[in-house]
């Protein structure tokens, strides 16, 4: 501990910072077996948390991050108020749009996948419910675009300097639209197959987290540029690896997003347009059932 250091303000961001680590709630003697700390001391540091907002007590009185956090920049996933009815619609957007459905959300420099839902098409190996990717563009744009000025900044130098400004105009038009369409590199779904055998490999080996982390952040490398409104309204077929579409809070900031995964390499404007509309439906039905009553 350096000597100007404060131990109070430490314990607090210590509580902070295990909450946000483990990813789910804690209860308080957990926490302060965890951190070595007395009960006491725990409980009234929740408490304090609790009244601004920066946690939220369950009713079996374990605590979690909660919204507060956002309004001080801080990038956390906001918890579900209706688990099982996001479920639900994140199950029927599957069924109508014929492939798998990811419902996304910021914890600090990665993308937490909250939710995983199989449909008859493709997920990529390795993603899962809890799965954690880098947030390294164009991951996450999504939540970025509707992020603060300093996010979208922190976000667009972590990426290619070549695409900044190709991702900068991506984030105008997901504000602009409500959604975005990302296209297919050219291999992309031969690279997924490589990619999957990798990840089964790693899965047998207790070692291999870490170096699993890694091959998943590649999974952004299968996809191509954002489409344009004018190629999406054309009347060939384009490629289509994701779409995605904001869930948002009466403040404008997107608690999570809703991604859906064609992984096709082409889509017809009938079809295309059938994905919008069933994503953006979606997530307007997400919507009402995410936002906590605190929000």
């Amino acid at each position: 501990m350096r000597a100007d250091d404060s131990p109070p303000t430490g314990r607090v961001v210590a509580v902070v910072e295990l909450l946000a680590a483990r990813g789910t709630a804690l209860p308080a003697a957990e926490i302060a077996q965890s951190l070595g700390l007395s009960r006491s001391t725990v409980g009234a540091i929740l408490s304090t948390l609790d009244r601004h907002g920066w946690v939220r007590r369950q009713p079996d009185l374990a605590y979690r991050l909660g919204p507060g956090l956002a309004r001080v920049g801080l990038l956390v996933p906001v918890p579900l108020a209706d688990e099982v009815a996001v479920d639900a619609e994140l199950q029927r957007l599957a069924q109508r749009v014929g492939c798998g459905v990811a419902l996304t959300a910021l914890h600090g420099e990665e993308l937490r996948f909250v939710a995983v839902v199989g449909g008859p098409g493709l997920i990529p190996a390795g993603i899962e419910n809890g799965t954690h990717i880098p947030l390294l563009p164009p991951a996450g744009a999504t939540l970025i675009a509707h992020a603060a000025a300093s996010d979208q900044q922190r976000w667009l130098d972590r990426g290619d300097p070549g695409r900044r400004a190709e991702f900068r105009d991506v984030l105008a038009t997901i504000r602009a639209t409500g959604y975005c369409a990302w296209s297919l590199r050219p291999g992309a779904l031969t690279a997924l197959g490589v990619l999957a055998e990798v990840v089964e490999h790693l899965a047998e080996r207790p070692a291999g987290d870490e170096l699993r982390g890694r091959v998943l952040s590649l999974l952004g490398d299968v996809t191509g540029s954002a489409h344009t409104e004018a190629a999406l309204s054309s009347p060939g077929t384009v490629s289509l690896g994701y779409l995605s579409a904001p869930v948002l809070a009466p403040d404008g900031r997107a608690l999570f997003e809703i991604q859906i995964g064609p992984l096709r390499t082409a889509v017809t404007l009938r079809e295309r347009r059938h994905f919008i509309d069933e994503l953006r439906a979606t997530a307007r039905r997400v919507e009402e059932l995410a936002r906590p009553s605190s929000l």
